[in-house]
């Protein structure tokens, strides 16, 4: 969104795409999707800045959908909040049954709308996923087709939960079987892979906009991540919720980047 802090920048700050590039990976940065400043911004109940994330999905999709059609080719998605889940599924969704979320994140996300209460789609966007709506015009997904690994903050929906493993179950059971309960009950053919750094303990990277104390470690991170980016089936990555205020000296962009580019290493050829 327009007034929201725009956290691509550190990435690039970083040397992300050179990362991309010195671990063998043909990776082209297409820049920023560019959002009209004039995007309508409604202070109505359920949903905040009604109608400007519609919009937002809407032309996110159609960015992404010519990338998606190319063969090998995987879109990572920076500097964006957990809203962007929703217009990345859009894309993929031509074929909505074959469609996976793994939606790797400290909260579940899956707010119902309520009338009473003005809040954000970064908080609903498991919802949205999952149950008709007028909010979005993708299909929606069985919840069956979302699994959220690694939340330490419980669920807020009563019916149609989706899958899901807690941090608790991660760290006792190992990513491995993240992969057992993910993409074994139906045929799969695209994995959108969404990943909120605020899994992460903030000790581990306290570079969040929204911290918890408890939270998965960067090993650990390294690990689901490194058996998930090893599925061919893999069309979109996508991380967000970082906080370039909270990392003043990009410390903890540079611990990110060291965890995620050693993942995709040898595994995923194009980056864009």
């Amino acid at each position: 969104m327009p007034e929201t802090e725009n956290d691509a920048p550190a990435y690039r700050d970083a040397g992300l795409l050179e990362r991309l590039r010195a671990a063998g990976i043909t990776a082209l940065d297409e820049g920023d999707l560019e959002i009209p400043s004039y995007l309508p911004h409604h202070t109505v109940p359920p949903l905040r800045d009604w109608p400007g994330p519609r919009i937002v999905w809407d032309m996110l999709a159609d960015r992404l959908q010519p990338w998606l059609a190319e063969p090998g080719h995987t879109p990572l998605l920076i500097g964006c909040d957990c809203s962007v889940a929703v217009g990345t599924a859009q894309a993929l969704t031509p074929v909505s049954d074959e469609v996976l979320v793994l939606y790797i994140d400290g909260d579940f996300d899956d707010a119902p709308p309520d009338p009473g209460v003005y809040q954000s789609a970064a908080a609903m966007a498991v919802w949205l996923l999952t149950n008709p709506s007028p909010f979005w015009t993708g299909p929606p997904l069985r919840p069956s087709q979302v699994t959220v690994p690694g939340w330490s903050k419980p669920s807020r929906c009563v019916q149609g939960r989706v899958n899901s493993m807690s941090l608790a179950d991660i760290r006792r059971k190992g990513a491995q079987r993240l992969h057992e309960r993910s993409w074994t009950p139906f045929q799969v053919r695209r994995i959108l892979v969404h990943f909120d750094i605020d899994v992460l303990a903030d000790a581990e990277l306290p570079a969040a906009y929204f911290p918890h104390t408890e939270g998965l470690t960067l090993q650990q991170i390294a690990e689901v991540l490194g058996m998930v980016l090893t599925d061919a089936r893999v069309r979109i990555v996508e991380i967000s919720e970082y906080s370039a205020l909270r990392d003043k000296g990009c410390q903890w962009m540079n611990k990110l980047m060291e965890t995620f580019v050693g993942r995709v290493a040898g595994v995923i050829p194009y980056l864009w």
